[in-house]
C-alpha cells in the first residue's frame, strides 16, 4: 500500500500515447508530478512519498479518461479505497524524469505506463463504468443446437411453450455479464408478453427483428446470434467423445440499431457422454466470446462518457423552415453541453438532426426540460439511450 503524504498535491498531466505490449494489454503513458513533505530532514522518505504520489496521480488521470469528473467526485471514497491505494498494481513501468529536493518539499516528475485493461476491469467490477451510462438493460436472443438435437432451440420460436428454457449458451453468456454488474431482462417473465410476428419465429434473426423484440422488453442492448455443437468423433483408444462448438454473436444498441460488438468463437471439449461434451464445448466458446464482447461494449460505454456523444433528435411542431433555424440557434446557444448540430431531414412539421453532446441523451433532455425558452415551449415526448423525441410550440 502506498504511503500517503500530509499536504495537498500538485500535478500536471500530459497524455503522450496509446500503445500495446506483447500480452495485448492496452496501456497509456502519462507524465505526472508528485510531492512529498520533508520531515525531520529525512529526504529519503520524502522522495519515496513523492514518487508514490506521482504514480498515484498517473493512475487518477488514467481513471479520468474512463469516467467523468462528477463520477470521480461521487465515488471518491470507493476509488480511494479500492483503486488509488493499489496504484502499484496498475503501473507497468515508470521512469523518473526529474527530481527537485527542496528544504521542505521533495518533488518528483515521472513518466508512467498504466495498464488500462486491468484498471478498466476493476472499475467495471466496482460498477462505476456501468453507473455512468444508466446501467443499461440487456436481452439475449441466442438460438442453439447441441448434440442430439435435430433443430435449433430458441424461446421466441413456435411453439414457444416447449422452448421456454434458456439454452446453455444463453445461460453462460448471461452469467458472465451478470458477474460484471449487467442487468438482464427476465426471459421467463416477459416471454408471454412479447408479440412475436411469424417472420420473427426463426433461428436466424436479422437486426431489425432482434431490435423489435428487445424494444418490447425495454432493453437497451440485445445480444443476438447462433450457437452450434457437433460431435467430432471418439478419442482414439478410449470411449471418450470429442465435441466442437461454434458461436457467432452481435450486440445491438436498440434505440438506433448500431452494432456495438460482433464476433465468433470456437470451443472444444471431451467427455464420455457426447451431449455433455457438446455442452462443455458450448460453455467454453461462450466464455471466449463473452470476454471479447464485454471489452467492446465497455469501450463503447467509455466513449459515451468520456467523449462527445451523438444524440439523435426529432423535433415536432415546427411551423416552417424558419422555425427550424430558430430552434437550432436556441439549442446551441442556450443548452449546456451542445457542441454541434447536423441536419438530417426536414419534412412537414418535423425535423431530424444529430447533436454532438458532452453528456448523454438523458442529460440533454433534462437540460432542455429545465429551461424556459423565449422562442418555444418544449415538451419531451420520449427519451431512450441515444434518441430524443420532442415537440415545440412557438410562443
Amino acid at each position: 500500500m502506498l504511503r500517503k503524504t500530509s499536504v495537498g498535491m500538485l500535478f500536471s498531466l500530459l497524455v503522450l500515447s496509446w500503445t500495446g505490449i506483447s500480452s495485448g494489454q492496452q496501456v497509456q503513458t502519462l507524465t505526472a508530478e508528485g510531492v512529498g513533505v520533508v520531515i525531520g530532514g529525512d529526504r529519503a522518505i520524502a522522495r519515496d512519498n513523492a514518487l508514490n504520489d506521482a504514480l498515484r496521480k498517473a493512475v487518477e488521470q488514467a481513471v479520468g479518461t474512463m469516467v467523468s469528473s462528477e463520477t470521480m467526485v461521487q465515488n471518491f471514497q470507493t476509488l480511494n479505497d479500492r483503486i488509488y491505494t493499489q496504484t502499484q498494481g496498475y503501473i507497468q513501468n515508470y521512469k523518473i524524469l526529474s527530481e527537485n529536493p527542496g528544504p521542505n518539499l521533495y518533488q518528483v516528475t515521472v513518466q508512467a505506463t498504466v495498464a488500462m485493461g486491468d484498471l478498466q476491469k476493476d472499475l467495471q467490477a466496482l460498477g462505476i463504468l456501468l453507473s455512468q451510462v444508466g446501467k443499461p438493460r440487456m436481452m439475449i436472443l441466442i438460438a442453439e443446437q447441441n448434440i442430439g438435437r435435430q433443430h435449433y432451440q430458441y424461446w421466441w420460436g413456435s411453439p414457444r411453450v416447449e422452448q421456454a428454457d434458456l439454452t446453455i449458451t444463453e445461460n453462460a453468456v448471461m452469467d458472465y455479464f451478470r458477474e460484471k454488474g449487467f442487468d438482464f431482462v427476465d426471459h421467463a417473465a416477459i416471454a408471454k408478453n412479447i408479440k412475436v410476428a411469424p417472420a420473427f419465429q426463426v433461428a436466424d434473426l436479422n437486426n431489425s427483428a432482434a431490435v423489435s423484440l428487445a424494444n418490447q422488453a425495454d432493453a437497451e442492448v440485445v445480444i443476438v446470434g447462433k450457437a452450434l455443437a457437433k460431435l467430432a468423433g471418439s478419442v482414439a483408444g478410449t470411449s471418450m467423445k470429442s465435441a466442437q462448438a461454434n458461436i457467432s454473436l452481435r450486440a445491438i444498441q436498440t434505440d438506433n440499431g448500431q452494432i456495438i460488438s460482433s464476433g465468433a468463437a470456437h470451443g472444444a471439449a471431451v467427455h464420455i457422454d457426447d451431449v455433455t461434451a457438446g455442452a462443455e464445448a458450448l460453455k467454453k466458446a461462450s466464455a471466449k466470446i463473452s470476454e471479447k464482447m464485454m471489452d467492446d461494449i465497455i469501450k463503447n460505454f467509455r466513449k459515451r462518457v468520456g467523449a462527445t456523444t451523438l444524440v439523435q433528435l426529432t423535433v415536432n411542431g415546427l411551423s416552417g423552415y424558419e422555425d427550424l433555424g430558430k430552434f437550432k440557434s436556441m439549442l446551441q446557444g442556450q443548452v449546456r453541453g451542445v457542441e454541434r448540430i447536423h441536419d438530417r431531414s426536414f419534412t412537414g412539421n418535423s425535423a431530424r438532426m444529430d447533436v454532438d453532446m458532452k453528456g448523454s441523451a438523458q442529460s440533454l433532455a433534462e437540460e432542455i426540460s429545465r429551461k424556459s425558452f423565449k422562442e418555444f415551449a418544449v415538451r419531451i415526448n420520449s427519451v431512450s439511450w441515444n434518441v430524443i423525441d420532442l415537440t415545440v410550440t412557438p410562443r
